[in-house]
Order: structure tokens, then C-alpha cells, then sequence
């Protein structure tokens, strides 16, 4: 056993910077990813009114889009004194999050759209996105301690808008595009995701270190892509 141990730790250790470094090293594609994903369940927010909502009314349908793209930067600043518009200050992630939303929204034949939602792409997608956000609850827990240090409310708070800002802002959304859903709020009906953000928060907080990160890491792995593979046993079960 005590000579197993070593092995233990320098696997759990590679492991947890593995996980840390993805989203660094190939950080274009974590982010084309995540507005891929934004943009998706924006566009699925609309319902039967995406057709008119898109064709008549594009400039609110882009805002929508963007606010839901950068959403942690956006909640994440006024709570921590900072310019609101500095969420949007990387202008060629912009540009990214605009074309995705171009191409999602107005493909011809909405090739790109049916294309992002065959399964093998959302399992990628999925995959990739479950390992994103423990990176973004990290990185808000490091934001809010540098901010206001001291602060435990205010580090879970900026984490979980972090990690779950696109559900978070999503009242904010569809107020842009006309639509007032006062009930909608995280704080009045949370969703799975701010609450796994929540845990994760606790648990990088009360039990910092590369085993905690890979149980984070393995956690919202489950929560992205287990509901993907019950859809499909779902429909087999149907057929």
C-alpha cells in the first residue's frame, strides 16, 4: 500500500492539471463551445417565436444572444465595482460569439443549427463544456477573493454567476427580446446547474486540492452528459 501511494497521488495530481489545462491551452475551442451552447438554449428559449422574433426583430435577437455568451463577465461585474461593458472588451471573442450566432440563427436550410444538434456533436460539446465549468467556478472564487477578500457570500455568489451565468441572466434575455418572466429567476426556482456550482463552491472552498477538482471536474461530466445519454434510452424505450 505504501508503495502504491506515491503512484496514487502523482496520478491524481497529473489528472487534476490535465483538467486545469485543457481550458487554457485550447481555450478558442472551450469558448466556441460555450457560445455554441449559449446560443442553443437562447435560440431554444424563443420556442415558436423564433422564426418572428430572429426575422423581425435581429438586433434584440443579438443582444440576447451576446448577453447570454458573456453572461459571467456581465453579472459579475457591477457585483464587484467594475465596468459592465468590460464583459465585452475581448473583441475578437465578439466577433466569434457573433458569427456562431449568425450561422445558428440564419443558415441556409439551418444546416449549422440541425448539424449542432446531432448527438455525436453534442457529446463532444457536452464533454468539453463539463470540464469548462470548473474552471469558470475556480476562476470566480479567485476573482471574489482578490476583490473582497474575507467575503464567503460574495465568493459563492460571483462563482455561481460564473459557472451558471447564462441560466442566471436568462430572465435579462428574454426581457430583451419582450418578454417580462418575473417567476424565472434562479433565486425564486434554481436550476440543477447553479446548484451543482453551489456544491462545487463548497467543496474547492472547504477541501482545496487536485482530488476535490477532479470530483468537481467528474461531477458536472455527469450532469452535462448523463441527461444526454437518458434522452436516448428514452426514445429507444418509445420506438
Amino acid at each position: 500500500r505504501s508503495t502504491l501511494f506515491p503512484y496514487t497521488t502523482l496520478f491524481r495530481s497529473s489528472a487534476a492539471d490535465t483538467l486545469r489545462e485543457l481550458p487554457v491551452d485550447f481555450h478558442w475551442v472551450f469558448d466556441a463551445v460555450h457560445f455554441v451552447l449559449c446560443i442553443q438554449g437562447d435560440r431554444g428559449d424563443l420556442g415558436d417565436s423564433f422564426l418572428p422574433t430572429s426575422r423581425l426583430h435581429p438586433l434584440a435577437s443579438w443582444l440576447s444572444a451576446m448577453f447570454s455568451c458573456f453572461a459571467g463577465g456581465l453579472l459579475v461585474a457591477p457585483l464587484c465595482g467594475e465596468p459592465l461593458l468590460a464583459a465585452l472588451g475581448d473583441n475578437m471573442k465578439v466577433l466569434l460569439a457573433t458569427v456562431l450566432w449568425f450561422l445558428l440563427y440564419y443558415c441556409p436550410q439551418d444546416l449549422a443549427y440541425q448539424t449542432s444538434k446531432m448527438f455525436p456533436v453534442r457529446l463532444v460539446m457536452y464533454c468539453l463544456k463539463g470540464l469548462y465549468y470548473p474552471k469558470k467556478v475556480l476562476a470566480g472564487m479567485k476573482h471574489a477573493k482578490h476583490v473582497l477578500p474575507g467575503n464567503f457570500f460574495a465568493m459563492v455568489l460571483i462563482a455561481c454567476c460564473k459557472g451558471n451565468g447564462s441560466g442566471i441572466i436568462k430572465p435579462v434575455c428574454r426581457l430583451l427580446r419582450g418578454v417580462w418572466t418575473p417567476s424565472a429567476w434562479e433565486s425564486l426556482v434554481p436550476s440543477v446547474c447553479t446548484k451543482y456550482c453551489i456544491l462545487a463552491t463548497l467543496l474547492l472552498a472547504f477541501l482545496p486540492g487536485d482530488l476535490t477538482y477532479v470530483l468537481v471536474a467528474g461531477l458536472f461530466l455527469a450532469m452535462k452528459v448523463g441527461p444526454l445519454f437518458a434522452e436516448i434510452g428514452r426514445a429507444s424505450c418509445r420506438e
